[in-house]
């Protein structure tokens, strides 16, 4: 089920495969497949944000620059599974921006998931000693 987190990943590699400049930026960037969700939803679980300061922390905590459509179809197939909800946030003055909150759910497969990535981690850093 979490295998197709990103979904058009693949036709989104393809077209920008063709452009040279964009191509370093996309993939020196962009996290291994599959450590997106997993990070939007660390972030998610330390405050309710809206998709934009998601990409802000994304950059700023972790050095991901993820393409703000992949953030964005990410964060819709997390609340189609449950593991995260959203809210209209209309008072903070201008457009209205929709605010994302984890759920148990999500907070339960967070856990689960740094709890997979760590063995990873021991298997890496064997490999590579």
């Amino acid at each position: 089920m979490l295998e197709n987190i990103y979904g058009g990943y693949e036709q989104h590699h393809h077209k920008i495969r063709h452009h040279k400049k964009r191509e370093h930026i996309f993939f020196t960037k962009t996290p291994i497949r599959g450590l997106l969700h997993i990070l939007i939803l660390k972030i998610l679980k330390e405050s309710q944000i809206h998709g934009g300061e998601i990409y802000r922390q994304l950059k700023d905590k972790y050095d991901v620059d993820a393409p703000k459509p992949i953030i964005y179809g990410v964060l819709r197939r997390m609340e189609k599974l449950g593991f995260l909800t959203s809210k209209w946030d209309i008072e903070e003055g201008g457009p209205a921006k929709r605010i994302y909150l984890i759920t148990e759910e999500g907070l339960d497969y967070l856990e689960w998931a740094i709890e997979n990535l760590k063995k990873i981690k021991e298997i890496i850093d064997k490999l590579i000693k």
